[in-house]
């Protein structure tokens, strides 16, 4: 981790704004949203910069950078990568996640400001779903903002990536801003559900750089000259793309032979350095070709070029509004990306830059547009709002002077609320975990919440959980009572860590078949071939909803079943029984019995709650007598004062580096022991 600290004033008295930023291929996405940062002149701004740090980005006084553990990606947003040599990838996430939690608990801020997740950057989604998570449970009042550029950029499976952000933004934030005119583009255009978004949706205008314009330009980027040669600026961005536009550029330089000028390239500071060196061999056939590859003062250049030869990012074509200088430009298209190319047409149906095709790139094609252009009149004025900076602050500022304060039900109770006093169960908790770690002793754990069906806030808030706390979690669910609203938030808490969570099989309807005595599903009155037959549509509709996602754990309602119900999940090929713990464990059969041995409730005259010193207790018998423990719980029952129970329970158990929490697919090595144990 680098954490650069710069000069913050008055930081305590203003507003506390957190901005996160993932820039994975390009540049323009930090540089969009340093140009907010620097907006925010009111607020003391701590800046997350999760892409590879920037030397030469002028930072205001009342922004601080912390750098994360830097992660890029490829070309084709495929893979990623990370700089760190002493760390694997994994590692480096878990650190991220960790620092970032971390950060937020330190500061407080009174507004996150999340660039463009989750309309992309989902493969981020292990850092900042456990984020999102902590705040929700923190309950407290800062306010979750997503910054979305003008254009989004086409999926493979656009249905499913739409239920995916509208489930997230609907659940964790506050505001959208879109960094758009809406009389040039809207979100409609790119994203078709945006009346289902709940959240309020403001349109801020786009967000351009400040005037960098200095009143001495740094040595070797004076472009003036007395002979009034015309300056023609070429860019790419960050770099990792666009070679072949500067390689190109260059040879149609050489081809302008008739046209006295000079040619200044910015490679960007990520073109990888074989490229670089190649370039330069080129350019240094001539003198008035130069190559750089970052300036902090682009814009003051654009601003004196005749020409300016460039890709179609936000950035640069916000810069060309600003500056009226003639322009070429080539769109990015990899990857199947249509954003470039969306942006660049209706500029070019405006009359404010002329776009270039790939078969352009011909030396001799380029140096004839080239030519043609440095003697054409400067674009014409425009209407387009670009202050979207501006606007953007003040909603920020409106936004942090009001603290949020999230709803009061029994789900949205916040749960990391640390006791002033502590109670005596937790006392004599925390001495039982401190004299087994002394001891070097291992503990082994699993959770299993029953009933899951529907997209309810206490299911919502156990997944919060899980996510803020990285405790992984079985979850049984009714195959037939299953709602595609409570697969998309399982699917989506999945996105963090598929193996967060394990995803069995709660009986079929949850539906009792016994006309007397004890509720049961699959008891005494149910044949064989109507169990097998129950058993098995259950299966297929959580293998076809959740693919690799399923594991074959099979819990009965109610906790009970019959020998037939065993022998039907030897025949669908079930790895895993579980139920209560009895006297006697269920074995010869092919799957496994691992069944949970503490129950937070009691369901004699109802769901109760039992009190912490029970489950405390009962709790520290089991850890010292048996090889695995097992809670069980029901989020579907389960009270504020219940889910803080259980925040305090697993944040004692997770500060013991000797606990293991386990998924039913972890505790095979631990079921032959566990088996083994006298009931």
């Amino acid at each position: 981790m680098v954490t650069t600290p710069v000069h913050r004033t008055d930081a305590a008295e203003k507003p506390r704004v957190l901005i996160y930023c993932q820039h994975v291929l390009g540049m323009g996405h930090l540089i969009r949203s340093m140009a907010i940062a620097r907006a925010l002149k009111q607020c003391a701004v701590t800046f997350i910069n999760g892409g590879e740090s920037i030397s030469g980005v002028e930072v205001p006084s009342w922004v601080t950078i912390v750098n994360l553990p830097s992660i890029s990606s490829d070309s084709e947003f495929q893979e990623l990568t990370t700089h760190r040599q002493d760390m694997t990838l994994e590692q480096v996430q878990r650190a991220r996640r960790n620092q970032l939690i971390a950060l937020f608990d330190r500061l407080r801020p009174n507004v996150l400001l999340i660039e463009l997740f989750p309309f992309g950057r989902k493969r981020f989604a292990f850092e900042l779903l456990p984020l999102l998570a902590h705040i929700r449970l923190a309950g407290g009042a800062t306010h979750v903002v997503c910054s979305l550029r003008d254009i989004l950029v086409k999926k493979p499976d656009p249905a499913r990536h739409e239920d995916w952000v509208v489930s997230l933004m609907n659940q964790y934030f506050d505001l959208l801003l879109i960094h758009s005119d809406p009389t040039f583009q809207t979100l409609d255009e790119t994203f078709s559900r945006r009346t289902d978004l709940q959240c309020d949706v403001q349109y801020t205008g786009f967000v351009t750089q400040e005037s960098d314009a200095p009143t001495d330009l740094p040595m070797g980027e004076d472009t003036s000259s007395s002979d009034g040669m015309p300056l023609i600026l070429v860019s790419v961005g960050g770099g990792r793309v666009g070679y072949e536009l500067l390689e190109s550029t260059v040879r149609a330089s050489f081809l302008l032979t008739t046209i006295p000028h000079r040619l200044l390239l910015f490679t960007g500071p990520y073109m990888p350095d074989q490229q670089y060196e190649e370039l330069r061999r080129l350019a240094g056939q001539v003198p008035h070709i130069e190559i750089q590859r970052f300036t902090p003062v682009f814009q003051s250049l654009m601003r004196q070029a005749t020409l300016s030869i460039s890709m179609a990012g936000y950035n640069t074509c916000m810069n060309l509004l600003n500056t009226g200088t003639r322009a070429l430009v080539l769109p990015f298209t990899g990857h199947k990306n249509d954003e470039q190319t969306i942006r660049a047409r209706k500029l070019e149906q405006r009359g404010l830059l002329t776009v270039l095709e790939p078969e352009d790139l011909a030396p001799d094609l380029l140096a004839r547009k080239m030519a043609a252009f440095l003697t054409t009149p400067r674009p014409g004025s425009h209407s387009i709002n670009t202050d979207g900076g501006k606007h953007t602050a003040a909603v920020i500022e409106r936004l942090a002077a009001y603290p949020h304060l999230r709803g009061t039900g029994p789900a949205s109770i916040p749960t990391s609320v640390p006791l002033s006093r502590p109670e005596a169960w937790l006392s004599d908790f925390r001495q039982f975990l401190e004299s087994k770690e002394e001891k070097g002793q291992t503990l082994q754990l699993f959770l299993r919440d029953d009933d899951v069906d529907e997209d309810e806030d206490s299911l919502k808030h156990l997944l919060d959980l899980a996510l803020a706390r990285g405790v992984p979690m079985n979850l049984e669910i009714i195959p037939g009572r299953l709602t595609p609203a409570c697969t998309a938030i399982l699917k989506n808490a999945l996105r963090a860590d598929h193996t967060l969570l394990s995803l069995n099989q709660h009986g079929w309807m949850h539906s009792n078949h016994e006309v007397e005595g004890r509720k049961c599903e699959f008891g005494a009155s149910r044949s064989f071939t109507q169990q097998l037959n129950d058993i098995a549509r259950g299966k297929a509709i959580l293998a076809s909803t959740f693919e690799d996602l399923f594991y074959p754990a099979f819990t009965p309602p109610w906790n009970r079943c019959t020998k037939d119900t065993y022998q039907a999940l030897d025949e669908l090929g079930f790895q895993v029984l579980s139920k209560d713990r009895g006297k006697e464990c269920v074995t010869e059969h092919r799957f496994t019995e691992v069944s949970t041995t503490l129950d937070l409730y009691t369901w004699k005259a109802g769901a109760r709650m039992k009190t912490p010193d029970e489950i405390v207790h009962a709790l520290i018998g089991q850890l010292n007598e048996l090889p695995v423990v097992g809670l069980l719980l029901h989020h579907k029952v389960m009270t504020g004062e219940a889910f803080r129970f259980l925040d305090q329970i697993l944040c004692e158990l997770m500060r013991h580096s000797m606990v293991r929490f386990h998924t039913f697919q972890t505790l095979s090595p631990f079921t032959v022991e566990a088996q083994k144990v006298s009931r």
